[in-house]
Parts: C-alpha cells; structure tokens; sequence
C-alpha cells in the first residue's frame, strides 16, 4: 500500500478518531481464525474469573463469548498483530509526540469476542484511561471476523470525541454512529473515541478481534512475561518479541 494511502488513513484517525479499512482478509481467513475461536472458548471460558457482583456492562459476560490472550495459544494470530498496513499507520500515530517521534510502542491488550442474542451492548465508555490527552496514547485495531450490521451487535463511536476531555457518560448520546462493514474489514480508532457495543438481536455469530496498542510506558492487560509458555516463546521471532513488550522489561 502506498505512502500516501497511509497518511490518509492517519489523518481520519487524526481528524475523525477512527478509519475503516476494507477488506484486509479473505471470508476464508476469517472463516478459519472465528472456528479457532469457537474451539479457544469452549476450552478456556470456564478458567476465566469474572466479576458477577459488577453489573455494568463492560463487567458482565454473561451474554457474550469471550477469549483472550491468543498469542499463548498460535502463531498463526501474529499474522493479524503484524499486518503491514496497520504497523505503518501505528508507527505513525503511536510515535508521535515522543523523543525524536521514535519511542516503542507493544500490544497491551489482546482478546477476542462475539456478543449473543439478548445482549443489551455496552455502555458507552473509553479504552485509554486518559480522555482528551494531546496525543493518541492507546490505538484500538479492531478485526471484524463476520459482517457487522444494525442486526448483531455492531460497534457504535462518536466521531471526534477522542479530543473531548472527559469520560464518556450517559445514554442518550447524540450523534452515534453504528459501524457497517463487511467481514474481513478493520476498524482503527483512537481508544479515546466514545465507543460501546450495540443491541445484538439475531443469533449469529459477530466475533471481533480486539488489539490494543500502547505507548511503551502503559501496563498491560495480562502479564506476557508469565502467561506465555516456553515453547510458543522460542518460536518468536525478535520484532514479535518486541510487539509483545520483553524489551520493555
């Protein structure tokens, strides 16, 4: 992809907070990374500790499959944490600001999940910590693995509140903005950008693979260092490692 087709991308994230980019992968390729999933769930969901006494949204799973940390558990997701296209809009967006436009940034968050039928969404919320900060700190990439529409529990934002400077509340927010895009499209936004999850009212599946990346300086979700087994850390390669955050020790 072209230099200038990257600027432009970086300056709807600039401009807007987010861009979506269509059709990065194939249906096959989606189709094969939502059945891995399918599997990683009915293997894992029962290990996972969830706060049932938090009833917010964001808390509460009990309406919603959920994976995390796919990098423990095949090589074959880096093929989606390293895209090409992606890295070169982070490596813009993510450096800037910092000594000389240079300083690292890593995946501080990786997770999957796919919304069911009855599920309210989200309320509306931000993903950086930090609401209005002179610079993106934390960029969400999305995967959409299935279409995303009205009908399945799309993701809605709010353009340009990536610059507000407080949380985002309430809901009866104006100026929504459902997402509609095909499977196999990315959404790249600002983790400052008022987001949630909508209503999801048919049964079928809309898995999503969420990627956080983060400035250097920020903690991570989950500790790589420990939850990385030996076997899948020898395999990386240096520029994996590093997208992991071990040089950040």
């Amino acid at each position: 992809m072209s230099i200038k087709k990257i600027d432009k991308y970086v300056k709807e994230i600039e401009r807007n907070g987010f861009v979506i980019i269509k059709d990065l992968i194939s249906k096959n390729e989606c189709d094969k990374f939502k059945s891995l999933l399918e599997r990683y769930h009915k293997k894992y969901h029962k290990k996972y500790s969830f706060n049932k006494k938090n009833k917010s949204s964001l808390a509460d799973k009990t309406l919603e499959k959920v994976v995390f940390n796919l990098h423990n558990k095949d090589l074959i997701w880096f093929k989606l944490f390293q895209n090409k296209i992606i890295i070169s809009i982070l490596d813009i967006v993510l450096k800037k600001g910092s000594f000389k436009n240079s300083e690292p940034y890593y995946l501080n968050n990786i997770s999957a999940r796919t919304p069911l039928k009855g599920n309210k969404g989200q309320q509306i919320h931000v993903d950086s910590n930090l609401p209005g900060v002179n610079y993106n700190i934390v960029t969400n990439v999305q995967w959409l693995l299935d279409d995303f529409n009205k009908e399945n529990g799309s993701t809605y934002l709010v353009s340009k509140t990536h610059k507000v400077q407080k949380y985002a509340y309430g809901k009866n927010i104006k100026n929504k903005i459902l997402i509609k895009a095909n499977q196999g499209s990315v959404l790249v936004y600002n983790a400052n950008l008022w987001h949630g999850g909508s209503e999801k009212k048919n049964n079928k599946t809309r898995w999503a693979l969420i990627l956080g990346y983060a400035r250097w300086f920020i903690k991570p979700s989950f500790d790589y260092m420990l939850n990385t087994p030996l076997k899948i850390y020898k395999k990386l390669n240096k520029k994996q490692k590093s997208l992991l955050g071990f040089n950040l020790i």
